[in-house]
């Protein structure tokens, strides 16, 4: 067995960081509660919510979702507690994975209701959902 995992060094480490990306994108979100919104649902989901977008202020200022506040990542965790906990949060960014680790930072932190946006930004606008 040893031997073989020393001829095969880059299959090895191809899939230790598979199947981490799995678990930080997959498992973790599930185990912490956090639920899939998709460009197609956001419409119809009729609940009172906060959207959040976690991108950078110039991806920001390149256009944002219309109704979204703006927090981006490297500050979510220290402005968390302007965040309500009393309604659903959505999260967003360019492509899903920011927002997948600000909705686990808020689940961790006691939010019940947290979203992952499927498909970021771009899945936004495909959509023809408003933004400015």
């Amino acid at each position: 067995m040893m031997e073989w995992v020393q001829n095969n060094v880059p299959l090895v480490i191809a899939f230790a960081i598979m199947s981490w990306m799995i678990y930080a994108r997959v498992v973790k979100p599930k185990m912490l509660g956090i639920k899939k919104m998709t460009a197609g649902a956001y419409p119809d989901f009729d609940e009172n919510h906060t959207l959040v977008d976690v991108r950078s202020t110039g991806e920001w200022r390149g256009g944002h979702p219309a109704n979204a506040i703006h927090i981006p990542l490297n500050e979510f965790e220290q402005k968390l507690s302007k965040i309500p906990k009393d309604k659903p949060l959505i999260l967003i960014c360019a492509s899903g994975m920011r927002s997948s680790m600000a909705a686990s930072i808020a689940a961790k932190a006691g939010y019940k209701d947290v979203y992952n946006f499927a498909g970021g930004f771009g899945s936004w606008c495909a959509a023809q959902l408003p933004r400015k």
